[in-house]
């Protein structure tokens, strides 16, 4: 039933207008790896009203909910959001909607294809939630709340509990791709139905110019339970610099501090990135990069394919 669903969506994609994809390719520890593929689809139904659809198609280890031996490729729906344009400098979303509390990050850090964003890779939030949202742009200020399930857009389950997350971004979003500055915080709280309250908050600014890109955040996560002992707080630091040599070549520099548990002073993981990015061709970028955490080097070559 999967495959079949799959071919149907991808012949639908394939005779589609507005029709976007990405696939990261990797070679590391002498294997080849393909750990991720999204289709994305657009469209406009009117001036006022859009939607997108994206599947996220990647092997079953890569998901917690099933760490299992089995690494075959699975598809999931990761996107279906219709957007209603109210007036000029507000929106509404509704359905399986993108997540806003590591969206502006993860664009200023640029290389999602070698890793991704520090909340992401840490799991302090997922990436798309089903869902309501509302964003509004004050002038520089830009406002985005949403109220979602919790679950994510991986898990089927749906429970009585609702999640809400507000973004505050004062400033340029896309430093990936325009110069200027931002500063921004995130927060989010989540009670489930074993009265476990997780909230999470983040700080986090860039800036671009001069053919250079700066990021920084802290991000904290406190859970805590209403009915048993269980109480801890982590939190993560993650700076990083891309410089663009020519309209070819970059070069990246990342580095992560990450704390499980602050009541653990020897639990702390520091990681860093450094590698270089080329572009032979549109929509081709190579990547030779190396990995440190804990003192131990991974080399890897990475690969995006971008149409």
């Amino acid at each position: 039933m999967k495959q079949i669903l799959l071919l149907i969506m991808s012949t639908t994609f394939l005779f589609s207008n507005g029709i976007s994809g990405v696939a990261y390719f990797k070679f590391s520890d002498n294997a080849f790896s393909l750990s991720r593929t999204y289709f994305t689809y657009n469209n406009s139904i009117s001036n006022e009203l859009s939607f997108q659809f994206q599947t996220d198609i990647g092997q079953l280890t890569d998901s917690d909910e099933d760490p299992a031996e089995d690494s075959r490729y699975s598809a999931y729906l990761k996107k279906a959001q219709l957007d209603w344009l109210v007036n000029s400098d507000m929106k509404i979303s509704m359905g399986l909607i993108g997540m806003n509390m590591f969206n502006i990050q993860e664009k200023t850090w640029g290389n999602r294809f070698i890793s991704k964003s520090a909340m992401d890779k840490n799991k302090y939030s997922s990436s798309a939630d089903l869902g309501l949202g509302i964003s509004k742009d004050f002038g520089q200020l830009f406002v985005n709340f949403l109220m979602t399930n919790g679950e994510g857009y991986k898990q089927s389950s749906v429970d009585e509990n609702s999640k809400v997350s507000l973004q505050l971004l004062y400033g340029e979003k896309r430093l990936d791709k325009n110069n200027g500055h931002n500063l921004g915080m995130v927060y989010s709280s989540l009670s489930d139905d074993y009265d476990i309250d997780t909230v999470v908050m983040g700080f986090f600014g860039g800036w671009s110019g001069n053919s250079m890109t700066l990021g920084a955040e802290y991000n904290t996560k406190e859970v805590e339970s209403m009915s048993s002992s269980i109480s801890f707080e982590s939190s993560i630091y993650s700076l990083y610099a891309n410089y663009s040599i020519n309209d070819n070549s970059s070069v990246f520099f990342r580095v992560d501090e990450n704390d499980p548990d602050s009541n653990n002073s020897d639990d702390e993981i520091k990681t860093t990135w450094l590698g270089i990015n080329w572009t032979p061709a549109e929509g081709l970028i190579v990547c030779p990069n190396v990995m440190t955490t804990d003192d131990i080097d991974n080399f890897a070559v990475n690969f995006q394919f971008k149409f």
